[in-house]
């Protein structure tokens, strides 16, 4: 913020406040330096073995016609979004009559630009190719000698954009998994609980809620319910209402 504001020629943290509260444009461009971008491939192995050899074939072997819906909710620069398109993309090579389709949102535009750029390289793939030589082979294409990207049938099936969690979607639309990982830990406990009940709104009856290692909802007052380790269900809301009552 300080190489910023000294570019803008402004000599105080308070005159670059003021324009970060005028200025629109300038208020992304505050975003895009402040957000914290710490991510890649397959980010916590055992969430990832727990959606391939659990949640979605016990979720397909309930919904055999329907159109499977992700959301990641914190997509920083993408990495998880594609890794869960790897993941599905996987399951309907095994399942034909398997589709599937994965939203990714952020707070920082720039970061939704690198999203659907979706190339990637160094650091943020390094693990990915060691650990899942087989995924990395079959999903990912060069670019050029030193960056990828997935493939087309999984890119096409892998959308974002822009979001602030503390607002609703315009739409209706409902997710069957939604990944919220990493980004409560910046929150405090009021604004956890109204990001959460944005969140349960967008969750199906049956969906699941994934969260950080470093994260837990046990003090925070919601309508979700421990399943198992950073996995989480909906409580129905009439039923906690009566409980409460």
């Amino acid at each position: 913020v300080r190489k910023r504001a000294i570019m803008l020629g402004l000599k105080t943290y308070e005159a670059y406040l003021d324009k970060v509260l005028a200025d629109a444009d300038e208020r992304q461009v505050f975003i895009d330096l402040i957000t914290t971008n710490e991510t890649y491939f397959f980010r916590t192995p055992r969430i990832w073995s727990y959606l391939e050899t659990e949640f979605l074939p016990e979720w397909f072997s309930r919904h055999p016609r329907k159109v499977f819906s992700a959301w990641s909710a914190a997509a920083s620069s993408g990495e998880e979004a594609h890794s869960m398109g790897i993941i599905c993309q996987d399951f309907r090579s095994k399942n034909p009559t398997f589709f599937f389709q994965i939203l990714g949102t952020d707070i920082s535009q720039e970061m939704v630009g690198l999203c659907q750029q979706g190339i990637y390289s160094h650091k943020s793939i390094d693990a990915f190719r060691n650990s899942r030589t087989a995924y990395f082979h079959r999903f990912m294409q060069h670019v050029d000698r030193e960056r990828f990207q997935v493939i087309p049938e999984i890119k096409s099936r892998l959308r974002f954009q822009r979001h602030n969690l503390f607002e609703k979607f315009s739409n209706k639309e409902q997710f069957n998994l939604i990944l919220l990982r990493n980004v409560l830990i910046y929150f405090s406990q009021s604004d956890q609980e109204r990001v959460l009940d944005n969140i349960h709104s967008r969750l199906t009856d049956d969906g699941v809620l994934i969260i950080g290692e470093s994260e837990s909802l046990i003090n925070i007052k919601t309508d979700f319910k421990l399943v198992s380790s950073l996995v989480y269900v909906k409580k129905p809301r009439d039923a906690a209402k009566k409980i409460a009552g």
